[in-house]
């Protein structure tokens, strides 16, 4: 078996040997660069290499499409530019929210937007759906009532009852008997755009009798008192993976 030692300028060598039976292989040396250097801790690097793959142990596979791993993966400072199509199904991809602090009322009998409780979400992919979730807490006079629902862009509504003769449809409805009740109201619903443009989800109240007021985040009577609340409402739409 013949091998090539390249002696150091002070002492030791370095021995190139085949295996013992060795197949006809050619090495064929770069012009420049590292081929492969192993350090005194075992760490291999790799400066220049052309080739279909690169094979990483058992589970790491390195082409030009990208590398395959079978197993799981970590980072300690994050994967960049990992897109939905590398999740399943289910997965989380966004979380839109808008949180509505302030007050709001209306007497109008027929579905009027909440001033700033609404959200835009724009998907990334047509195949994914907005996973919607309303919480709106609303007060109102004795033997009021009101209903709320989700709109969508302007023209649609999201959810809730079947029509039928001259009844809202909407996701429920508020009633107090007094003028310091309020009541929190939740709903949820999924939807499916089928496309990537930006979609505003909305939540809607109308009044259902006795031409009064429905109020958001307070109650009827306000008062300046630790009894009177005033609350929050929310919505907020999450993509998820198809």
């Amino acid at each position: 078996m013949s091998k090539i030692r390249l002696h150091g300028s002070s002492s030791g060598y370095t021995e190139i040997a085949p295996v013992a039976a060795s197949g006809n292989n050619t090495l064929t040396l770069p012009n420049d660069g590292t081929i492969i250097s192993k350090d005194s801790a075992g760490a291999v690097g790799v400066t220049s290499v052309v080739t279909d793959a690169i094979k990483v142990g058992a589970a790491v596979t390195i082409g030009e499409s990208g590398v395959n791993v079978v197993g799981v993966v970590t980072a300690t400072s994050g994967i960049v530019g990992l897109t939905s199509t590398g999740l399943p199904a289910g997965s989380i991809l966004q979380v839109k929210q808008t949180l509505k602090t302030d007050t709001f009322s209306t007497n109008s009998y027929g579905y009027t937007d909440v001033t700033g409780l609404s959200v835009t979400i724009t998907p990334t992919s047509a195949n994914n759906k907005i996973l919607i979730l309303v919480h709106v807490t609303c007060g109102g006079p004795s033997n009021e009532r009101g209903g709320f629902r989700i709109f969508k862009d302007g023209s649609t509504a999201i959810g809730g009852g079947d029509a039928s003769g001259n009844r809202l449809t909407g996701f429920g409805s508020i009633y107090r008997n007094d003028s310091l009740g309020i009541q929190s109201l939740p709903a949820s619903v999924i939807d499916t755009p089928g496309d990537t443009n930006a979609h505003t989800y909305a939540v809607q109240v109308s009044i259902l009798a006795n031409s009064n007021f429905v109020y958001v985040n307070r109650t009827e009577s306000d008062s300046d008192n630790y009894y009177a609340m005033r609350t929050s409402s929310s919505i907020t739409a999450i993509e998820i993976a198809a």
